[in-house]
């Protein structure tokens, strides 16, 4: 069986579902809500949705739960130069479109209000950018920086051939966590601090989760890793109480603990169904169509979107235009995907797979 037939084998499609829903969720948060609630990003306010819309950003957790799960999938035959090229070749084609399609309609559509830089563009087109203080084209790049820190610390184990301890990286990302709760960053020395920015620990319990999520399912065994799963849940929750707290302050809505805490709870049970076969149901290929979405669509959508509602929503009826913006979103998604994601990644894959110096790394690794 070839490679890419196997990874279609093991390839789990109720994931590409969750993702596709979480990022939708994500883009309900921004047009639905946080446009018009802060910054005045949005002109439009769409009320009878806010009570909903409102609790979208907690797309993102779970997009990290997936990421944890998906990343110890992909790399369980791994070594450090495939994973490198996967991940490189991954991101991006999509992201380099994505910066630039935005920078380019801020530019000239954004007035005041969404301004861009030349030089910001280019650094934000390394995706390193979050790392040194630059500010993204788009804010919802934030999250791409916590992943790459995720995928930094993975490329050292295995490095450093050490895969086979995976646990143990796990268990050590949940004690910084757990202990940035009784001594926080503001209080920290800077030592701790440092590890606390690289261990990304107020989002690495959603990793940590979906590793052993992971190794639930590949291993079967469910009670030992059960039980880290416990402790990323209830660090998680305390995280996003917290998270929440902050957004009733900044704000001014009332973001409901209860609900912040049934829908953290929802994430980790679907993820857990999934460890254990029991939503074999869904795993069907045809939800690979909205998979190939979600990565684009949460690119793309939040400052065009804006820019777009700004531009016509005195004159289009609101519900049209958010309708409409969200189709508009979703056919480019499809577009970038199939036009520039999945041909320039596979041009990028197999040059780098070709490449002489990546070979011979490769084999003294």
């Amino acid at each position: 069986m070839s490679s890419s037939s196997k990874a279609e084998k093991d390839r789990l499609y109720h994931l590409d579902l969750i993702r596709f829903i979480a990022a939708l969720y994500v883009v309900f948060y921004h047009f639905g809500f946080r446009g018009y609630a802060k910054d005045n990003f949005s002109i439009l306010q769409f009320p009878p949705i806010e009570s909903f819309s409102k609790y979208g950003y907690l797309g993102v957790d779970l997009f990290f739960i997936i990421s944890g799960f998906v990343i110890l999938m992909s790399v369980k035959n791994s070594n450090l130069i495939d994973f490198i090229i996967s991940r490189v070749t991954r991101l991006y084609p999509a992201f380099w479109f994505c910066v630039l399609l935005s920078a380019m309609i801020m530019t000239f559509y954004g007035g005041d209000l969404f301004v861009v830089e030349l030089d910001q563009v280019l650094f934000n087109l390394t995706m390193l950018n979050g790392f040194f203080g630059v500010e993204h084209v788009d804010g919802v790049y934030w999250s791409l920086v916590v992943e790459l820190k995720f995928y930094i610390l993975i490329g050292i184990i295995l490095l450093i051939k050490q895969l086979k301890h995976i646990k143990i990286f796990g268990y050590t990302l949940l004690s910084i966590a757990a202990l940035q709760i009784f001594l926080p960053f503001s209080e920290a020395p800077l030592y701790l601090r440092i590890i606390y920015y690289i261990t990304f620990a107020k989002w690495s319990a959603y990793f940590v989760a979906g590793m052993f999520f992971y190794l639930i399912k590949s291993n079967r065994t469910i009670l030992t890793n059960m039980i880290p799963i416990i402790v990323a849940y209830a660090i998680a929750v305390y995280n996003a109480i917290e998270k929440a707290n902050l957004r009733n302050d900044l704000y001014g809505y009332n973001f409901n603990v209860a609900v912040v805490i049934s829908l953290i709870t929802v994430f980790f049970a679907i993820i857990f169904l999934i460890s254990i076969n029991q939503l074999k149901g869904l795993n069907k290929r045809v939800f690979l169509s909205f998979g190939i979405l979600t990565y684009p669509l949460y690119l793309i959508h939040q400052n065009i979107g804006y820019i777009i509602f700004n531009q016509l929503g005195n004159t289009v009826n609101k519900w049209v235009l958010l309708v409409s913006v969200i189709i508009l979103m979703l056919i480019t998604s499809f577009l970038i995907s199939k036009k520039i994601e999945k041909p320039l990644g596979s041009y990028m894959r197999n040059k780098l797979r070709e490449n002489k110096i990546l070979i011979r790394l490769k084999a003294k690794l």
